[in-house]
């Protein structure tokens, strides 16, 4: 399984660390961006790019993660719209989470959709067919999203749809290491 997660100045790894570790025990994580120049995370790591969005990756990948940040950058990349479409018309598995929610809104795949942000439900007006829901995490048909402090509860989702967890008994631990610190 591999799973792309897409990276640019700005973002917030901790919402797509825990999520990362837990993909990474079935899988590859792949980091994606604009181009193969460093990129700077929200608190400072940097990170040198495996892809770039520009290249095909839908038929390679199977699920994208977006986490949230200075998602300016991004929000208005044609060819990052144009691989979360091409996701979302192939139902793979598209996350997104924060601020990061507008990406995947402005990409069109938010159309029909119940879906969670950080950001203001007023900011998705313009977002007419999709509904807004106040809650860590959503999954809607193949696109989960999820709110910041609902990082947790993000990976745990994605990690389910995706099929990580060998039974009930090993997702049943898992919220119980990280959510109630194996209490």
């Amino acid at each position: 399984m591999k799973t792309g997660v897409i990276i640019y100045d700005g973002f917030a790894h901790f919402e797509i660390s825990l999520l990362s570790y837990l993909m990474k025990t079935k899988g590859d994580i792949i980091t994606i961006a604009m181009s193969t120049d460093d990129v700077t995370s929200e608190e400072g790591f940097i990170i040198k790019p495996h892809r770039k969005i520009s290249e095909n990756l839908v038929n390679e990948l199977d699920a994208l993660i977006i986490p949230g940040g200075g998602e300016e950058e991004i929000i208005s990349n044609l060819e990052l719209r144009h691989l979360i479409a091409n996701f979302n018309k192939n139902d793979k598995v598209i996350g997104a989470i924060c601020s990061a929610v507008l990406v995947i809104a402005e990409a069109g795949v938010l159309e029909g959709n119940e879906f969670t942000s950080s950001i203001p439900k007023e900011e998705f007006q313009k977002y007419e067919n999709s509904v807004y829901k106040d809650a860590n995490v959503i999954t809607s048909r193949n696109i989960i999203t999820a709110k910041a402090n609902g990082y947790i509860d993000f990976a745990i989702e994605v990690g389910s749809k995706m099929n990580i967890f060998e039974d009930q008994d090993d997702l049943n631990e898992t919220i119980n290491f990280f959510k109630h610190f194996g209490l």
